[in-house]
């Protein structure tokens, strides 16, 4: 290997760094921030249908089982897939630190295992709820925080193959 491509990648962090970056600038932007911007469309990836308008639901005034007119369960379903767009934002925010800034391995390791506690429970509710043709997205989840986490919690600094 010559010594400018050597240079090249002693200056790259080892490629579980890096797609634990991507997990990170993920849940940042197309799992955070976009899901904040339009939870209705963020809800998709769970299977749960929320209209953009409400002139398409139920226009009856008198409310469904729980009580609440139909505009007001939309908006409630909003706030709801909102929350965990804002706990992606974190997570992402947190990933994103411990790579960039604090550039700790081991820390990085146990944030990505520790995104697999969120990634299950999201799995669990889209299977109990949501649309099973949505659930694929979040098996992939759970084998990105359990491989990526396991391997920063593995090698740690000693890194074999850089």
């Amino acid at each position: 290997m010559s010594t400018q491509t050597r240079n090249l990648f002693h200056h790259l962090p080892p490629p579980a760094e890096c797609l634990a970056l991507i997990v990170g600038a993920l849940e940042l932007l197309p799992f955070g921030i976009l899901g904040l911007r339009n939870p209705a469309v963020f809800a998709d990836g769970y299977g749960l249908p929320i209209a953009n308008d409400t002139s398409s639901s139920n226009t009856s005034t008198n409310g469904n089982a729980s009580g609440l007119s139909p505009e007001a369960e939309q908006q409630t379903k909003k706030a709801l897939v909102a929350a965990i767009a804002a706990r992606n934002v974190q997570n992402g925010i947190l990933l994103l630190t411990f790579g960039l800034v604090l550039r700790d391995r081991r820390s990085l390791g146990v944030a990505v295992m520790a995104g697999l506690v969120a990634t299950v429970a999201d799995t669990v509710i889209v299977r109990a709820y949501g649309v099973k043709d949505k659930i694929a997205g979040h098996y992939i989840g759970i084998f990105n925080s359990l491989a990526i986490g396991g391997s920063l919690l593995y090698w740690g600094r000693n890194d074999p193959l850089w």
